[in-house]
C-alpha cells in the first residue's frame, strides 16, 4: 500500500448502529482517508465507543438561534413572520459557528437548507462552503427556488390589506422574486464555485406552497438535465395539509410527478401530514425523508406517524432543522428524542424504534446527501468516525455489548463525545472543535447580532405589525 501513514483507534466497535452490536476489542485502520481495516487487538486504556459519523439531514445553519433575537416557539406559520426579525451577521462566522456546533456532537455530514441574508447568494455559498472546509463536514448546499407566497398562502393579501400603504409598498419590494429560469441558473452557478471534494449543491424548493407547478416543472428539467439532487419541505403543518387539499387535490405525489420530480432523487423533509396515498407513492418512487423530532415539537406541526412510515417503506433521515429541543444543535440529543416518539406512537415496539432512529441516524440520511446509504465502519468505506467515552456515560463498565448499545441510545449526548474523524481528517479532538475559538466566536457574533438588530428595526417594526394584526402567513382556508 502506498499514500499516507496508517493510524489506528481501539474501543468497542459499532461498524453499523442500528443493524448489529458494537464489538469489544476492535481496532480500526485507516490511511489516506479510507478504512483500511477493522480487526480485534487487545486494549488496556480508557474504554471508548467507536461509531459512525451521524448526518444531519435537514438543516438551516443557524449560527444564532431563534430565541436569541425574540424569534419564540410559536406555530410555524406565525413564527415564519419573526424571522424576518433575524440580524444580519457575517455569512462565513456563523455558519462556522453553525457547523462547529454539529460536529462537536459527532455530525460529520449536513444538509444545509441555505436562508439568504442578501441578494448575492453566490459570495454567501461561497463563505458557506469554506465554514463547512474549515470544520471539516460534508456539505449538501441546498439552494432555495421560489416563486409565490413568500409573505402568505393567500398570495399575501391578508398581510397586504393590514398594513399601511408606505409599508405595504416596502414589503412588496422586499419580497420581489427574480424568474425561476434565473433562479435555476444562480444554482448552476453556485455548483460551478463550490462543488468539489465534500461539497454537493442541490434545488431547494422551499415547499409547493411556495413554488407553483410551472416553476416545479422547471426544476424538474434542471434536474434531469444536471442529475442534481432536490430537497423539498413537504406538508409540516396541519395548514400546509389544508392548503394542499384546497389547491392540489390530487396529492403531493402528483405535484412532484406532474412535474418530473418523482423519483430517487428527490427527498423530502418534515412530511408530519402526508396521507396513505402519498406515503405509499413515495416509497415506491424511492424517495427519502427527513424526520424533524425536536423541530415540529417547538412548533407545534406535530409527530410524524414513524411506524406508518416505516411500514409504507420510506428510507428516513434525521435531521435538527436548527431547532434542537434544548438549542443546543446536539444530533446525539435528537436520536434518542427521535427513538422515544417512535415508541410513543405504539406502532413499533422501543428496540424497533432506536434501531429505525439509529439507521436513520447513521445510515440512511446519507440518502439525502448522495442517493444510497453510508456504509459505516468497513475496510474501504471513508474513515469517517465519532469516538464517544464510555465514562461519561455511565461510572459501571457495562456487561454485554446488547447493554453497551442500550446505555449509548439511552444517554449519550455530545458531552460524551471525544473525538470526530471525517475522511481521515480529525476534526474535535478531546471535545474541542479543531481549529476555532468557540468562545471566541460566539462573542464576535452576538456583537454582530446586535448590530444587526439596530440596524434592521425598521422591517422589525412592519413584521411586528402584521403580527399584531393577528395575521398569519398562512392564507389556508
Amino acid at each position: 500500500m502506498t499514500g499516507g501513514m496508517e493510524q489506528r483507534r481501539h474501543g468497542l466497535l459499532w461498524a453499523h448502529p442500528g443493524r448489529d452490536l458494537p464489538r469489544p476489542d476492535g481496532c480500526l485502520t485507516f490511511a489516506d482517508g479510507r478504512i483500511v481495516a477493522i480487526d480485534t487487538a487487545p486494549y488496556a486504556g480508557k474504554e471508548r465507543l467507536i461509531m459512525p459519523i451521524l448526518v444531519n439531514a435537514h438543516d438551516h445553519g443557524r449560527g444564532s438561534r431563534p430565541l436569541d433575537f425574540g424569534a419564540a416557539d410559536s406555530r410555524l406559520e406565525t413564527w415564519l413572520w419573526d424571522l424576518w426579525k433575524t440580524p444580519r451577521t457575517d455569512v462565513y462566522l456563523t455558519h462556522l459557528l453553525a457547523f462547529a456546533n454539529m460536529a462537536a456532537s459527532g455530525v460529520g455530514a449536513v444538509v444545509h437548507n441555505h436562508l439568504p441574508q442578501g441578494p448575492d447568494m453566490i459570495a454567501e455559498a461561497r463563505q458557506v462552503a469554506r465554514a463547512a472546509r474549515d470544520i471539516g463536514i460534508d456539505l449538501a448546499f441546498v439552494c432555495p427556488v421560489i416563486d409565490r407566497n413568500l409573505i402568505g398562502y393567500d398570495g399575501g393579501r391578508a398581510v397586504l390589506d393590514a398594513l399601511d400603504e408606505s409599508s405595504a409598498q416596502r414589503l412588496r419590494a422586499l419580497t420581489r422574486l427574480p424568474p425561476v429560469e434565473e433562479q435555476i441558473a444562480m444554482v448552476e452557478a453556485i455548483a460551478e464555485q463550490i462543488e468539489g471534494e465534500g461539497t454537493t449543491v442541490q434545488y431547494g424548493p422551499p415547499g409547493p406552497q411556495w413554488l407553483s407547478p410551472h416553476g416545479a416543472a422547471l426544476v424538474g428539467r434542471a434536474a434531469e438535465r444536471t442529475g442534481r439532487r432536490v430537497h423539498v419541505h413537504v406538508l409540516e403543518t396541519w395548514a400546509q395539509r389544508r392548503w394542499m387539499e384546497n389547491h392540489h387535490p390530487e396529492g403531493i405525489h402528483a405535484y412532484f410527478e406532474d412535474a418530473g420530480l418523482l423519483g430517487p432523487r428527490l427527498a423530502i423533509a418534515h412530511g408530519v401530514w402526508l396521507n396513505a396515498c402519498e406515503r405509499a407513492a413515495l416509497a415506491a418512487a424511492g424517495v427519502a425523508l427527513a424526520l424533524n423530532a425536536s423541530s415540529n415539537l417547538r412548533l407545534g406541526s406535530g409527530i410524524a406517524e414513524f411506524g406508518t412510515l416505516a411500514r409504507d417503506g420510506l428510507k428516513m433521515g434525521l435531521g435538527m432543522d436548527g431547532m434542537a429541543l434544548d438549542d443546543d444543535s446536539d444530533m446525539l440529543r435528537e436520536v434518542r428524542l427521535a427513538a422515544r416518539l417512535f415508541a410513543a406512537a405504539g406502532q413499533l415496539d422501543v428496540k424497533a424504534c432506536e434501531e429505525a432512529a439509529l439507521q436513520s441516524a447513521f445510515s440512511e440520511g446519507a440518502r439525502l446527501i448522495c442517493g444510497a446509504p453510508a456504509p459505516g465502519l468497513e475496510p474501504g468505506a471513508p474513515a469517517s468516525f465519532v469516538e464517544l467515552s464510555m465514562e461519561a456515560l455511565s461510572p459501571l463498565p457495562p456487561g454485554s455489548m446488547m447493554h453497551v448499545a442500550r446505555l449509548a441510545v439511552g444517554r449519550w449526548r455530545r458531552e460524551a463525545v471525544t473525538s470526530v474523524t471525517v475522511r481521515g481528517r480529525e476534526i474535535v479532538r478531546d471535545g474541542k472543535v479543531a481549529g476555532i475559538d468557540m468562545e471566541r466566536a460566539c462573542r464576535e457574533l452576538a456583537q454582530q447580532m446586535q448590530k444587526g438588530a439596530m440596524r434592521d428595526m425598521d422591517w422589525i417594526a412592519i413584521a411586528q405589525h402584521a403580527a399584531a394584526a393577528g395575521l398569519e402567513p398562512s392564507g389556508a382556508a
